[in-house]
């Protein structure tokens, strides 16, 4: 049995859509997804329930906005004696955007404040000037260089040179020293080879997390390498530089613990087998020669070494570079 089944419709408009309406409804809309568009361009107004309230959480916020868009500088060597700032980060020629722990930003806009002068100390008000935070220049010695607020407005910062290095040990000294959410650390100068010139700025290159020597330093053994001399022998069949931490002469600062050290040697005519720290290379020679080993990227908590199985000849280790672990990515804005 087949069932049959009709159905009809009638349908009679009583209302009339303006034109005005549709545009003014669809143009409500559009100002809603463009309003989510800015709203994420920015993480400081992304939030899961509430505003900030604390201090801590507004400087947070403050710090992770900033951060999305701030890039910390690398150091520029300028002379023997002065260390400068990368500048124009922002796309403004002469600006030198810091951003700080407590989230907000200055601008320093002036050279003298901006560059770290070893032959002066440091003035955070006033007359604002870089330099070394106290004391006179060390020969043959490390020091890390910080972004500090000045004292006397909120818009200046000064670069500071210190032997106390950005460890987690001297976070409560550099807070004493410069004041809590006060200072950027920005990366670590040498000053003095430990050779011919004891009492220069070494020139160098910094990108990032690298650092990397391009003074020539002129050994005892008179071998010119960049860097900076660790150990040497006019005559010995092997040299051993031991690691030791600090900021004196051969010592290495404790936040650093990777870099480039070579290992150079002068050899007589004949055939002379050489061990360098992990492998043997054999030296053909028919006269005296100079030959320069890298040992890249070599872990600097340890002793590095050059072994000649052969009469004694002359031995140098040179630093070149080394990897700064404190300026890699990420921030710590909580010190």
């Amino acid at each position: 049995m087949a069932l049959n089944f009709t159905v009809s419709y009638s349908f009679s408009p009583s209302t009339t859509i303006a034109s005005a309406q549709v545009n003014t409804n669809t143009t409500d809309v559009a100002n809603v997804f463009t309003g989510l568009e800015a709203l994420t361009k920015s993480f400081a107004k992304l939030k899961v329930d509430v505003d900030p309230t604390t201090s801590l959480e507004v400087a947070t916020k403050a710090y992770v906005d900033h951060y999305s868009t701030w890039r910390r500088p690398n150091l520029l060597n300028t002379s023997s004696t002065v260390v400068d700032v990368e500048s124009g980060l922002d796309g403004t020629s002469g600006d030198c955007v810091m951003l700080f722990p407590d989230g907000s930003t200055r601008n320093q806009t002036t050279t003298t404040p901006r560059k770290m002068d070893i032959t002066r100390n440091a003035s955070l008000s006033g007359t604002k000037q870089g330099g070394l935070r106290t004391g006179s220049a060390a020969a043959n010695t490390w020091y890390a260089c910080y972004a500090v607020k000045a004292t006397d407005n909120t818009t200046d910062w000064v670069l500071v040179g210190d032997t106390v290095m950005p460890i987690q040990a001297n976070y409560a000294t550099l807070n004493s020293n410069f004041g809590t959410s006060s200072w950027v650390y920005l990366g670590t100068i040498r000053y003095g080879d430990n050779s011919t010139h004891t009492t220069n700025i070494l020139a160098f290159q910094h990108n990032g997390i690298r650092m990397e020597f391009t003074n020539g330093v002129v050994t005892t053994n008179s071998i010119t390498q960049p860097g900076i001399l660790l150990a040497t022998s006019a005559s010995a069949t092997s040299i051993t530089w031991t690691y030791s931490a600090g900021t004196g002469t051969t010592d290495i600062p404790n936040h650093i613990n990777t870099g480039s050290i070579s290992g150079v040697i002068q050899v007589n005519a004949g055939n002379t087998a050489v061990d360098v720290s992990t492998g043997v290379v054999l030296i053909r020679s028919l006269g005296t020669t100079t030959v320069v080993f890298p040992i890249n990227d070599t872990q600097l908590t340890a002793s590095a070494s050059v072994n000649v199985n052969a009469v004694a000849v002359k031995l140098d280790l040179v630093l070149r570079g080394f990897i700064d672990p404190v300026l890699g990515v990420g921030s710590n804005p909580l010190l």
